[in-house]
Order: C-alpha cells, then structure tokens, then sequence
C-alpha cells in the first residue's frame, strides 16, 4: 500500500509541472498567438565555483544580465532563461603527451596563465501550440532554445575553438581554427562559424591593439602540412601493403567453386551462362592484384597531395606571402584540385595560436 501512496503522489507531482508549463486559450492555438504570447525571464541554477576575484566575477556576470535586460526587458513568445558559470583555468598553456602504465597516451596542460574565467548564458524558449489539443499552448521553458547569447570573459570559446586533426602545435600551444570574420559591428570584428549563415556570430573585445591571439603563417603551416601528410600518407600506404591475402592456390579454387555454379544454375540456358561467366571474369582480380590496386592509388594520391603543397608553397614563397595568416577551410585537403588557402570571405577560417 505504501508503494501505491508513493507513486501516487509522483503521478500527481508530475501533472502539476506539466501544467504550469499550459497556456489555455480561449480559441483554437495559432503559431501566430503562440509568437505574441508574453514571455517569461526565468533565472536558471548558477555553475558556480571557488575562483579569484568571485565577487568581481559576479558583478561583472551580473552587469551583463543588465544589458540583456535593457536589450530585451519583456520577451514576447519565448521563455529567456538564464544563469551564471565561472571556474579557474589555464589560458594560453602548451601540451606535454605522456604515458599511463597501460600505454595510453594522453595530453596534459602545462605552462598555463592561471585565470578566472567566466560567461553568461541566456537561451530563448518559443511557445508553440500543442498539436494534440486544440486550445493548448505549450510554455518554452524547459524545452529546446531556438537563439542563445553567450558572453565569454578570458576564453576563446566559441570564436577560436575549432580543432585541427593532427594535434597541430607551436611553441607547445595547440592551433587552433578561428570562425570567418566577414562583418565589423562598432568597431568590433564578427567571426561566423557557417560560411553561409549570418545569425550566428561572435564578436571578440579586447584592448586595443592586444589580440589574446597569433595567427599562424602560410609558412608555418605549409611547413607542418608536408612533414605530417608524408607521415600519415606513408601509413596508408603501409597498411594497404600489410593487407594479407589467401595464397594464389586458395583463389583458384575459389574461383573454379564459382564457375561450376554458373554452369549448375545455367547450365540449360547457354545464353545466361555465357553472360554470368562473362561478367564474373571481366571484373576478377586476385587478393594480390586487388591490394596492389589500392597501394598503387595510395602512392599516386600522395604524389599528387604532396605536389599540391609543395607548389602552394613556392607560390607562396615568390609572392612573399609567407608570413600571411594561414586562412583555410579543410586542415589538410585532401582534393589536391582544391585551393589550400581561402579569403574569409570564402568561408575560410584563420589558424591561430594563443598568445602566452
């Protein structure tokens, strides 16, 4: 009895949210109600932790919800849910790769600026109408958000987060891909991570004339891509060689099962047969002659990748930009009928390394 008591009461408990989060409406729900309903500001649980200066951190997390406010005070078919996260890190720190016991390698953060970072969150809930009953209008809040703003203090999430492939570093400090910069708001550059796509941007302030980053170079970069592409292309190419194969013998009788079943199925229609056996021949190849295929394409693949960076590279080199910012779309391409480098105009994103 006492466990029919319990669930009753969750039963209950859980109708209860599920109401709270009903608009009833005296007429049939339209999406156009639904977008001018009056919204909610909904202040979510903070990820607060022990840092420096926290109560400079608050103040300052706090004066961006301000903003916000000012911005949007009365939301209008959305639930705005917001809250607060700091934490303590390591800005700018470079990557030493050890080894565990077991042989599992794995990276660790060395040499960092010890910082407080922090940033605000503000996520935006639409109300939708519920399918399922007429005049039923369904709260965003809690939900999916359709629009978010992020407010990030000494970190480049989200502007400089993008991850190359290979564990790219210089000075020990991983690169790291920048968005497309393609518009300036007061000043400010506005970085898109979607080269087809303005609604999603970032926008980096910082003191003028300090970047808490470097670009790295066209050199640097087409230095590091012909030394790890040999690397990488070498290891294809050796595991295509390593692919064992059954012996020849073991192949043709292989190969003598399968026509004896031709002439057992087609026996009686020559015609059938003729084009079964016909089609299987035509397209054979031992085990040995379908590994060289691979190892063949492999070696021609990586002439023509190596060629391509080798000449974007003497390109480079004669009109002196050597010391550009490396812009680019793919890490390593590996199209070598594709350009290398791009404008950001193009959708290309900057390499960039973080400053010490």
């Amino acid at each position: 009895m006492k466990k029919q008591v319990t669930i009753l009461l969750l039963f209950i408990s859980h109708l209860s949210l599920w109401g709270q989060n009903n608009i009833t409406t005296k007429t049939p729900c339209t999406n156009e109600m639904a977008y001018n309903e009056k919204g909610r500001w909904i202040k979510r649980a903070d990820n607060l932790f022990t840092t420096t200066s926290k109560a400079e951190v608050f103040k300052r997390l706090d004066a961006m919800h301000q903003m916000v406010l000012e911005v949007y005070p009365d939301p209008v078919g959305v639930d705005a849910a917001w809250h607060r996260t700091n934490q303590n890190q390591f800005f700018a720190s470079q990557v030493k790769i050890d080894q565990t016991r077991d042989g599992v390698m794995r990276k660790n953060e060395v040499n960092g600026v010890p910082i407080a970072t922090y940033y605000y969150f503000a996520g935006f809930f639409s109300y939708t109408c519920d399918d399922s009953k007429t005049n039923i209008m369904r709260r965003g809040w809690p939900g999916e958000a359709s629009s978010q703003v992020y407010v990030y203090v000494n970190s480049l999430n989200n502007y400089a987060a993008g991850s190359v492939d290979d564990g790219m570093t210089i000075g020990g400090r991983p690169v790291k891909m920048r968005a497309s910069v393609r518009k300036n708001w007061k000043g400010h550059e506005m970085a898109y991570g979607d080269e087809n796509s303005t609604r999603e941007g970032s926008v980096l302030i910082h003191r003028e004339g300090m970047l808490p980053y470097i670009p790295v170079t066209r050199k640097q970069y087409l230095d590091h891509s012909l030394e790890h592409l040999e690397e990488i292309l070498n290891k294809t190419i050796n595991d295509f060689n390593a692919i064992p194969v059954r012996s020849l013998e073991e192949q043709e009788a292989e190969k003598k099962k399968k026509l004896e079943k031709f002439q057992n199925d087609f026996g009686n229609d020559p015609k059938r047969l003729k084009s079964a056996v016909d089609y299987y021949l035509s397209g054979y190849q031992t085990e040995q002659q379908q590994r060289d295929e691979r190892v063949n394409k492999a070696i021609k693949n990586k002439e023509d990748i190596l060629k391509h960076y080798r000449e974007e590279l003497a390109k480079t080199t004669k009109e002196g930009l050597l010391a550009s910012p490396a812009i680019i779309k793919v890490f390593h391409s590996p199209d070598a009928q594709l350009p290398i480098f791009y404008k950001e105009s193009e959708g290309g994103q900057m390499l960039v390394n973080r400053k010490s």
